[in-house]
Order: C-alpha cells, then sequence, then structure tokens
C-alpha cells in the first residue's frame, strides 16, 4: 500500500479561502493588543473630532460680534492637541509592540513547519524563495497588521460617527459630500486587480533574483575559476531591470489611484462650498457652521476614503504574501508519526529491506522489490552506477521518505510505527557535501551532540583525523570557519563533518560518499579511525571508490533500482557480475596512473 504522496498546495490560484480571512485566526492571539491599539485610534479620532466643532464655534461667534475668552479657547486648543499627541505616543508603542509579535508568531510557526517538512519539498523550492517567503512576506503581513487594518477599524468608527453629525448638521450638503462614494467604489474595482496581479509578477522576479543571488554566492569560487563573473553581473542585471519595470508600473498605478482619489475629495469639496456658500449668503447658515462642516467632511469622510484606497496597494501586495504563506502552511508533509507511534528503544541494529517499492514519480519506480537483511554491526556497501537507487535507498532509511509499498524493518520494528524524532537521534549521515554553518569549529562537531563537553569534541576530532590540522590553527577550535565552511579544504571540511557525527555516537552509520574529498594518506588514515568506530554499529556505506569497502561483511550492488548481486568482495569477485567490472575497470585505471 502506498503511504507517501506529493505535498498538497493549496491557496494559490484562486483555490481555498481568501487569505485576508485566514488572517483572522492568526491574529487571535493578540485580540487584547488589537482591541487596545482600536480603542486607542478611537480615542485619538474622539479628540481629534472636536477642533472643528471649536473653531466653528469662534467664527460664528465673531460673525455674530460676540466676546470669545481667547484663553479658555487657548487652553481648549492646546489641551485637545496635547492629548492627541499622547494617544499618538501610546499607540505607536502598542502598534510596534502588536507588529513585532505578530512577526515573532507567523516566522516561528512557518519555520517550524518548514522545518517538519519532507527533504522532496526543499528539493523543489530554490532556498532564495523559502528565506523571502519566511523574511519578506511575513514582514508585509506584519506591515499590514499594523499600518493599515487596525488604521480602517478606526476609520471605519469615525466615519460612522461623522455622518451622523453631517445629517444632522444640515442633510442635503451631507450628501453631496458622500455622493462621489459611488465613483470611490468604482476606482476600488479597476485598480484592485491589476495591483494584485503586478504584485504577483513583483514577488515572482524578486524570488528569482533572491534564488540567484543565493546560488551564484554560494558557488562564488567556481564563478570565479571559470572568469564568469561579467557574465554572471549582466543575467543579475536583467532580472533586476524586469524587477524595476514592473515597480514602476505598480508606482504608476498606486499614483493613479491617489490622482483619483485627490479629485474626487476636490470634486466634492467643491459641491459642499457651492451649495454651503448660497446658504451662508442667504442667511440660512452662520459662516462657522460651513466651515466646522467642511474640516469634518475633508478629515473625517474624504480622509479615510482616500487612506483606504491608498491602502489598496499594500493591502494589494499582502494578499499575494498571504496567499505564499498560507501555501506553505497548507503543504502537507505525508512522512508523520503514525497515531500511537512509539519512541525507539536503543537500537541493536538488524535491518531488513522486505519487497521495498519506491517511487517519485507515480508510475515511475525508482527502486523495484529490495529484499536483502543487514545483521547488527554490520558494514554494507551500497554500490552501482549514478541513478542506480543508492541514496534514495539510503534516504528510505532515514525516513525522509517512506516506501511506496513494502517495509523497512529494524530491529523487528516497521520504522513508519516509530517516533521519527526519536529515531533519527540514533542515526548518524555523513553526505558527500557536507554542510558546515558560519561558526567555531568547535560548535560545528558540537552540532552532533549539543550537550558534548569539550573534551569529547577534541576526541572525536582526534579519531577523524582532523584534530592536528585544527590545532595548527591560529584560533584553534574556536576558528570561524565562514560562510559552508569557505575558510576550510574540502578534505578539512569532511573530516569536521565526520568529526559530528561521531561525537553523536549513532547506532547506525550512513555514509554517503563520506571519504571522496580526502587525498590518500588522509583517507587512509581516516579509514582505520572509522573501522574502530563502526566496530559494534550497522554501518550504510555508498562509495564509487571501491577500495574503500573492500572489507564490508555485505556489498550490495543495484542495477536501475534492482538488487542484482549480494556477497563478500572476494564472492562478488568470482561472479564476474557488474561488482567484477568496476573493480576491475578501477583497478586497471589506477595502474595506468601509478605507471
Amino acid at each position: 500500500m502506498a503511504r507517501s504522496e506529493e505535498p498538497e498546495e493549496r491557496g494559490a490560484g484562486g483555490q481555498g479561502p481568501n487569505p485576508l480571512r485566514r488572517l483572522l485566526p492568526e491574529l487571535k492571539p493578540f485580540r487584547r493588543s488589537m482591541a487596545l491599539c482600536v480603542f486607542l485610534t478611537i480615542a485619538q479620532s474622539v479628540f481629534g473630532f472636536l477642533p472643528p466643532f471649536v473653531l466653528g464655534d469662534i467664527v460664528n461667534r465673531l460673525q455674530r460680534g460676540e466676546h470669545i475668552n481667547t484663553v479658555l479657547y487657548l487652553v481648549m486648543i492646546v489641551s485637545l492637541a496635547g492629548a492627541q499627541a499622547l494617544l499618538a505616543y501610546a499607540l505607536a508603542v502598542s502598534m510596534s509592540s502588536l507588529g513585532q509579535r505578530f512577526l515573532l508568531h507567523i516566522r516561528e510557526r512557518m519555520l517550524a513547519h518548514m522545518q517538519s517538512l519532507p527533504i522532496a519539498y526543499f528539493e523543489k523550492n530554490q532556498t532564495g524563495k523559502l528565506v523571502s517567503n519566511v523574511i519578506n512576506d511575513a514582514t508585509s503581513v506584519q506591515q499590514l497588521i499594523t499600518g493599515n487594518l487596525t488604521t480602517m477599524m478606526g476609520d471605519f468608527v469615525q466615519l460612522v460617527l461623522v455622518i451622523v453629525v453631517l445629517f444632522s448638521i444640515n442633510p442635503v450638503m451631507a450628501l453631496l459630500s458622500l455622493g462621489v462614494a459611488p465613483v470611490y467604489i468604482l476606482s476600488f474595482r479597476h485598480f484592485y486587480k491589476p495591483l494584485v496581479q503586478t504584485s504577483d509578477k513583483i514577488r515572482a522576479r524578486r524570488d528569482s533574483m533572491y534564488g540567484q543571488m543565493q546560488e551564484k554566492l554560494a558557488g562564488i569560487q567556481t564563478v570565479k575559476g571559470f572568469g564568469q563573473e561579467r557574465w554572471e553581473a549582466r543575467s543579475f542585471m536583467v532580472t533586476t531591470r524586469e524587477l524595476m519595470g514592473l515597480n514602476v508600473h505598480q508606482g504608476a498605478l498606486g499614483g493613479a489611484l491617489w490622482t483619483v482619489a485627490d479629485a474626487l475629495c476636490g470634486v466634492a469639496t467643491g459641491l459642499v462650498l457651492l451649495y454651503g456658500g448660497r446658504l451662508c449668503l442667504e442667511g440660512k447658515m452662520e459662516a462657522g457652521t460651513l466651515v466646522m462642516f467642511l474640516l469634518y467632511a475633508v478629515t473625517y469622510v474624504y480622509g479615510p476614503i482616500v487612506r483606504f484606497l491608498v491602502s489598496l496597494d499594500p493591502i494589494a501586495r499582502t494578499q499575494a504574501a498571504l496567499e505564499r504563506i498560507f501555501r506553505t502552511l497548507d503543504t502537507k508533509n505525508e512522512v508523520l508519526d503514525l497515531p500511537g507511534a512509539l519512541p525507539m528503544p536503543k537500537i541493536r541494529g538488524e535491518v531488513r529491506f522486505e519487497d521495498v517499492w519506491f517511487e517519485y514519480e507515480p508510475g515511475q519506480p525508482v527502486l523495484k522489490g529490495i529484499d536483502f537483511t543487514v545483521n547488527p554491526g554490520e558494514m554494507v556497501a551500497l554500490v552501482g552506477f549514478s541513478g542506480s537507487g543508492k541514496t534514495t535507498l539510503a534516504s528510505l532509511l532515514l525516513r525522509h521518505y517512506d516506501p511506496t509499498s513494502g517495509r523497512i524493518m529494524l530491529d523487528d520494528i516497521d520504522l513508519r510505527d516509530t517516533q521519527i524524532s526519536s529515531y533519527r537521534s540514533q542515526v548518524g549521515v555523513v553526505a558527500q557535501e557536507s554542510i558546515l554553518f558560519n561558526t567555531t569549529i568547535r560548535e560545528n562537531i558540537r552540532y552532533g551532540r549539543m550537550e558534548a563537553t569539550d573534551e569529547e569534541v577534541e576526541e572525536a576530532a582526534r579519531a577523524a583525523s582532523i584534530h592536528d590540522a585544527i590545532a595548527a590553527l591560529p584560533d584553534g577550535y574556536e576558528t570561524r570557519i565562514g560562510e559552508e565552511g569557505i575558510k576550510l579544504s574540502v578534505g578539512e571540511k569532511q573530516r569536521v563533518a565526520i568529526a559530528r557525527a561521531l561525537l553523536a555516537d549513532p547506532r547506525i552509520l550512513i555514509l554517503d560518499e563520506a571519504t571522496s574529498s580526502l587525498d590518500s594518506q588522509t583517507e587512509a588514515l581516516l579509514q582505520a579511525a572509522l573501522d574502530n568506530l563502526m566496530a559494534g554499529r550497522t554501518s550504510f556505506v555508498i562509495a564509487h571508490r571501491l577500495s574503500t569497502i573492500v572489507k564490508a561483511e555485505k556489498i550490495v550492488v543495484l542495477e536501475r533500482g534492482i538488487v542484482t548481486e549480494i556477497g563478500t568482495h572476494r564472492q562478488l569477485l568470482r561472479n564476474e557480475g557488474l561488482y567484477s567490472r568496476l573493480y576491475n575497470e578501477q583497478f586497471r585505471v589506477a595502474l595506468q596512473a601509478a605507471s
């Protein structure tokens, strides 16, 4: 029965619920902070709501020739301004706190989910795009929350209050001031879709640019080695110019949106002035009342609507970002702990592959009916041409994937019936291209077992024949090795990675071309150490250099996903099969090179 499927992606192309609606559940843990921000926004607006009334009252009194208490009015205006300033400060602090806590929440959730996904997800997605998803998309959503949603909620409350006030002053002028609302709605519909589409294109180009930069900077030695700096610069500039053009187009759309909003505001203001001015000339309205009406209309009707229209651009961008965030969070991991899965007990090391089939794509099997048994403590070599299924078999053993059919038994336990974390904690891996982190050598080795002492780290380094090379460095084990270990030679990086795996003291050890990057002298030293350290452990060794596996208790030969031979080195040489041909060819090449 098939247990592994392609991860399902949702949220793009109009599938799934609206991403802005899906944002609401993410905001539930912050509802109190959201409520505080809305309250402060409304309170600030209420205090800002009073100055037009005060100014209108002053104008009306002056027009009627009444005496006004200038000190009282001055105190009132200063007090209102001061209250507004304090509320604005409190709102800024509250919104900043809300935004940063939400940003922390969504990034932690995304990173945790990404780390739970299978290796297949990372094989299909460019690293630069994934980094942009966590950093840029999450930041876009945070800016929407702190810069748009809370303000829009406050503006909505203001708009309701001011409409009541305007109709109480003069219903006709209120209708004139709101008469442009249908045009606002048409403007919204006209600009929204192009803004979303342009934002999607900008993100796609930006992701491409990030991915391109990440790849080329990571492979800078190759770029410089082939003298391709100028070509890479031109290639990067092509992507950058495309991005620039899209950003200019997006700016033009935003500018057009602002222009329409500003023009409509002017039209509505003109209509109110025309009608209200006639009322003042006819003595049916005081000038102060008209001033107050205009201040309320421009500030609390047109202002919120204009801010809403201007917010369309970031909302459109954020909707695209939200779709990508939820697409990531919706990606399913089919390699999960089954209900009732138990922790893996201490591993003895008996491994059985029982009629294991596996396919990455339906109908295209990569492994076909794999059957063999490995006894505890045995060293097993996997041999075959590239693409024969050696690395796939190791990936199944690591539970990066589950078999399409068949099963892998470890100490009579189906791997799918165990908790993945407890199982992998007892497995060590050294890959062909070992990844080191931009920290000290000591911390890179200690990554195999975080609680290890300095003495244990150095012991592992000695076992991997790298201690003397480390000790010769000016800062010894405290040497920072640079990104991806750029300050170390290829052989030194590989031995640091081997020391890291040895420190973990795994019960099952997987070496994927672990010695391929070492010179012959270092390889001989390391091989002797590995022989001792692999004693008592079940070890799987993937190697093209057959001289490194002649001592293996069992050699499994794979051809196009099928096991064609199993035996010791001597047995397979007598069979005169693929292994014999490969060994004799390597031996002949080595003799020719020596001569």
